[in-house]
């Protein structure tokens, strides 16, 4: 490893944090929580930061009901984030924004030693600008949290692995094994110890059983750990059952979100976009490096591991990335100083038309899609940036500048972000999330919400106050037949069958594609609600 000056290492970093934290934290609130999971995890950490005494510290709710499927280290965070900031979607997306930032910065931090600064800013950008990675640092669930501690237990695990024997045990990786567990549970020390493990099996000379501190480490973990399901097992036994059994059910055949065992494998690749188009060479040549080939093993194992139970989603992986931006990242930025290497000319190349052909069905994509409704403004810029850089990459190309492929894909990303970040995701958001009806009927003063036949926590979380879960028609005549007012959302399927139900007391005060308000008498004028409001 080359000694880096401090002050270029400095700069390096802060110009990362400059671009990453933009892209991470720009209008954050601009556009609505999403249903099912934005709004649910929103929705805990609000009830856990507004609920009182020793419970709410330990034992999350939902709907003022026990919420027994995540552990409640990250509704902390969240609910910090909902006080410091009030209860709304840039709130309950910080978490993952911060956490999304800090890890960036960390691999930055293990890499510029290894790959000096330009390599490290590389690596930064590949996971920045990253589909996957992007899209969960701006989206309020666990998985980028999770991700900063694995990170950061992993990196900080092979960086003692570089340095010379003998050495003390390590502390670091043991801390983030149990931090992650109060985020995630038990698979977080998995995500971390595994690939550790390995990396110290494939290292020559391994080290001495001595030197890895097992005991102490696992003590800590464990410790850590214990900081919260003691006082849950105390407090509610059957919670830790529940939370165990919830874990245990994605094993069985009848598992949510149950998946083939090829599912990884096609969902990293795409979590990498659009650097999986030009990273090949560089996996290769990775693996046949002994001092990059403990990444090879960690992007491995991240998949390995997470594809033996039946339930999968794509964005457990999202810590595969890490290993991954870490080995692209320095490849292409050599790439892009340098010129490629003969042997990487045609893959290169071979990716930039892909990517540019990638950018051109994008273009079309947002002119001719009327899914949602996305202003002419907003479709016309995200469409002239994606041809404006796929015309460039074309260019680059044809002139065999291929030097200048990864810095035009990286200023495709640079700018399709932030301009689909302002056109894009409110209209999308707005079809997939229940703000704006809920602040209607909120507006109309206190009344019972039922939810019929829908899971939406957006309600709750816009309406402040639970609702009624409810497929029951009878319970819903009784609600609509009273004397106040009241209300029902519900999904398409269901249209017909509220009609029915309700009849001539069905009033439609809202609808989209995807949901339909009711209520038990019309909705105001204009005028009337103007004089209301007086």
């Amino acid at each position: 490893m080359t000694p880096t000056p401090l002050g270029r290492a400095l700069a390096g970093g802060v110009l990362l944090a400059l671009v990453a934290g933009a892209l991470f934290f720009q209008d954050l609130g601009r556009y609505p929580l999403l249903d099912p999971d934005e709004a649910r995890h929103a929705e805990v950490a609000r009830e856990m930061a507004e609920a009182r005494g020793v419970h709410r510290w330990f034992l999350p709710t939902l709907d003022l009901l026990p919420y027994r499927e995540k552990p409640a280290a990250y509704y902390w965070l969240a609910g910090l984030a909902h006080g410091a900031l009030g209860p709304g979607e840039a709130a309950a997306r910080s978490v993952s924004a911060l956490a999304a930032l800090l890890c960036v910065l960390a691999l930055y931090a293990y890499a510029v030693p290894r790959f000096g600064v330009a390599g490290a800013l590389g690596a930064g950008l590949v996971a920045a600008t990253s589909v996957g990675w992007f899209a969960l640092a701006r989206y309020a669930n666990l998985d980028m949290a999770l991700t900063a501690c694995v990170a950061a237990g992993v990196l900080c695990g092979l960086a003692w692995l570089d340095r010379p024997a003998p050495r003390r045990p390590p502390l670091a990786p043991y801390v983030a094994a149990g931090l992650g567990t109060l985020v995630k549970g038990p698979v977080a020390a998995v995500l971390i110890l595994g690939p550790l493990a390995l990396a110290a099996l494939v290292r020559r000379p391994r080290p001495a059983p001595s030197e890895l501190g097992l005991a102490r480490g696992v003590l800590v973990a464990c410790a850590l750990g214990a900081l919260l399901y003691v006082p849950v097992g105390l407090l509610d036994r059957t919670y830790v059952a529940a939370f165990a059994a919830t874990n245990l059910r994605r094993w069985i055949a009848a598992s949510p979100h149950a998946a083939d065992v090829y599912y990884y494998l096609v969902w990293i690749p795409i979590l990498l976009l659009p650097w999986t188009l030009l990273g090949g060479p560089g996996l290769v040549r990775a693996w046949h490096d002994p001092e990059r080939r403990p990444l090879v093993v960690w992007a491995a194992f991240v998949p390995a591991l997470l594809t033996l139970p039946r339930g999968k989603l794509a964005t457990y992986a999202l810590s595969a990335l890490v290993p991954l931006a870490l080995i692209v990242g320095p490849e292409l930025t050599r790439t892009a100083l340098a010129g490629p290497l003969p042997e990487d000319r045609r893959a290169i190349r071979a990716g930039g038309w892909l990517a540019a052909a990638a950018l051109v069905a994008v273009a079309l994509v947002t002119l001719a899609a009327r899914a949602y409704p996305v202003t002419l403004v907003g479709r016309t810029a995200v469409a002239v940036a994606a041809l404006g850089w796929a015309l460039v990459i074309a260019a680059l190309l044809r002139a065999d500048r291929l030097a200048g492929v990864p810095l035009a894909v990286l200023g495709a990303m640079l700018t399709l972000y932030p301009v689909g970040v302002r056109s894009i995701a409110p209209a999308v958001a707005a079809l997939h999330s229940n703000r704006d009806l809920a602040r209607l009927a909120a507006d109309a003063g206190p009344a019972p919400m039922i939810a019929f036949a829908i899971r939406d926590p957006s309600l709750t979380f816009y309406l402040r106050t639970p609702v009624i879960h409810t497929a029951d028609a009878a319970l819903v005549r009784d609600v609509f037949e009273g004397d106040g007012p009241a209300f029902l959302v519900t999904s398409r399927r269901h249209f017909e069958e509220v009609d029915a139900i309700l009849g001539d007391r069905a009033a439609v005060w809202y609808e989209t594609p995807r949901r339909r308000l009711y209520a038990n008498r019309p909705r105001p004028t204009p005028d009337q609600e103007r004089n209301g409001s007086r």
